[in-house]
């Protein structure tokens, strides 16, 4: 639900920070520090922050003049703990890093001190887990801090919550919502003319059938519907498409599709856990111009920025949990599972309505070769479909014929490294291998395959004839192998080349383990082209994105 015509005071800018190594600060009535940007994370802005993993301190003073209604400090993304104070008075906390949240909140007219305890302290019950900082149980850094946009926010006494849009390919448009509170309830779409009363209600459901263009990624289609509840307006951009799931693959508005595309990060220079708009305007023309059509938001929901883009351009997004590297403990513990729902309930509520969004994820990579793993998983889906029963549900696996969870999901998403972790350096010998575990997974579950990952680490300007691992020509020739094999089985909906771009990971408290970043990005962390992706734009022309 987009709420830009409510009031809003954007709180981006300079702030101050106060890093709190021990975590024994108690600054709630405010304290000095040293300047720092919001949005962004704290570890690359400042040298001696960048491996503060546990607590940090901002404050931003602020001068406004609210208006009348309820107010709400808005953080579109920040953790993993949060706390705010405003005025001296604590507003709330929320846990979690890639969500929105809101607190409750009454700043005076004029002069505001408000004041944020981020604490990124990881441990196994995090989401996601690990046993401390460089010790993840992910290969991904774990930025800390107000990572996406934060603001104050009023709603009318009385105003509109949870409104939910979908509209299929033939037209059909289902909109669903609530008010606080007993208001007339007007629905419109604006570029059909189209308006339709709905009375005096608290809880609304419109289906209408109207004459569309469907989105796809060739014509991303978007309209305007507004809701009015009493004097609040809310409104969502609906793009009508369909998505099918069928033994042989998948349908988007009745025609078969191949996702062709990439696993990302949001991870970027200095920035960290955010990338600026310019950046994400260059990654989402550079996936164009190779002639990609969709991504997995690897491995956590992503901004409200990144999925309006993806909206707007015209990709197909697996969106996914930040349930990564999970393990038999976390399936047995009762508490984790009500956390695990409570981040899954946060990212479908937030996203359910974006033509982007084809498909869930629900997990990268767990150890689920268990009972109670597949329970945890059914457990999660019957979540997503209380909330949203028209998207296909996944998750990705590296367990292929052992994964337990793998029952649960609709498609079948596996990640694959033959040629790299296990017969390194054999490209001819991975490939196999490759082939033959899709053909496995394929025979046992009978259901369509995603190859959500696969690739190998390649550093910028080293080069090799022959192909040897860690040059250009070795990430080249493996990602070659791959697409020509596997886009050949007609079961297999897709690729996913793991990934876009290089990205920052931890140092490995037993070790180093990667050269800073991990390097299977076909772009540079600056995005800077290798070899491989001049192979993948000649591959990914041969394939389509629709096919009849």
């Amino acid at each position: 639900m987009r709420t830009d015509s409510r009031w809003r005071f954007d709180l981006s800018g300079f702030w101050r920070f106060r890093p709190d190594p021990k975590g024994e600060g108690d600054y709630s009535r405010g304290f000095e520090g040293e300047p720092i940007y919001v949005p962004a994370s704290w570890n690359e802005q400042n040298p001696a922050w960048d491996q503060l993993g546990t607590v940090g301190w901002y404050l931003r003073d602020f001068r406004v003049e609210p208006p009348q209604g309820d107010m709400w400090l808005v953080f579109e993304g920040a953790g993993y703990r949060t706390r705010a104070w405003l005025n001296g008075e604590e507003l709330g906390e929320h846990e979690g890093s890639f969500t929105k949240f809101r607190l409750k909140c009454s700043p005076r007219r004029g002069w505001n001190r408000l004041v944020v305890r981020v604490d990124n302290t990881i441990a196994p019950d995090s989401i996601p887990p690990g046993d401390g900082f460089n010790d993840t149980y992910f290969d991904f850094f774990h930025y800390g801090g107000i990572h996406r946009p934060v603001y104050l926010e009023a709603t009318p006494s009385v105003h509109a919550e949870d409104l939910f849009v979908t509209g299929d390919a033939d037209g059909n448009l289902r909109v669903e919502g609530r008010s606080n509170s007993e208001a007339e309830v007007v629905v419109e779409l604006r570029e059909l003319g189209k308006t339709w009363k709905m009375g005096v209600v608290d809880r609304f459901v419109l289906e209408q059938r109207v004459t569309v263009t469907p989105w796809s990624p060739e014509v991303p289609r978007l309209y305007s519907l507004e809701v009015r509840v009493g004097n609040d307006e809310v409104y969502e951009r609906v793009g009508f498409r369909t998505v099918e799931v069928e033994s042989e693959g998948l349908r988007l508005n009745g025609r078969k599709l191949f996702l062709k595309g990439f696993g990302r990060h949001e991870d970027f220079p200095t920035f960290g856990r955010r990338i600026p708009g310019p950046a994400l305007i260059r990654d989402f023309q550079m996936m164009k111009e190779v002639g990609a059509n969709s991504f997995r938001t690897s491995h956590y929901p992503y901004s409200d920025e990144h999925l309006d883009l993806a909206d707007e351009m015209g990709f197909l997004v697996i969106l996914e949990t930040p349930l990564v590297g999970l393990g038999e403990r976390h399936f047995r513990d009762r508490s984790f599972l009500e956390k695990a729902v409570n981040v899954t309930r946060e990212m479908v509520v937030q996203h359910r309505s974006r033509p982007s969004v084809i498909m869930y994820s629900l997990m990268n990579e767990p150890d689920s070769r268990t009972e109670e793993a597949r329970a945890f998983a059914s457990a999660l889906k019957d979540v997503v479909r209380a909330l949203d029963s028209t998207r296909p549900i996944t998750h990705a696996s590296n367990r292929f014929l052992e994964d337990r969870a793998t029952e649960v999901d609709d498609v079948v998403s596996v990640n694959m490294y033959f040629g790299w972790y296990t017969y390194s350096g054999d490209l001819e010998e991975g490939t196999r291998k490759a082939v033959e575990t899709v053909e496995e997974v394929r025979r046992k579950f009978g259901k369509p395959v995603l190859v959500t990952e696969f690739g190998a680490d390649a550093l910028s300007g080293v080069h090799w004839d022959p192909p040897v691992a860690w040059t250009e020509e070795y990430q080249a020739e493996m990602i070659r192998r791959y697409v020509e094999s596997l886009s050949s089985l007609e079961y297999v909906a897709g690729l996913h080349v793991w990934n876009f771009a290089d990205f920052r990971t931890p140092q490995g408290r037993r070790g180093p383990t990667r050269t800073v970043l991990n390097r299977k990005g076909v772009v540079t962390r600056d995005r800077q082209p290798k070899l491989a992706w001049k192979v993948l734009k000649d591959l990914f022309s041969l394939r389509g994105g629709e096919v009849d």
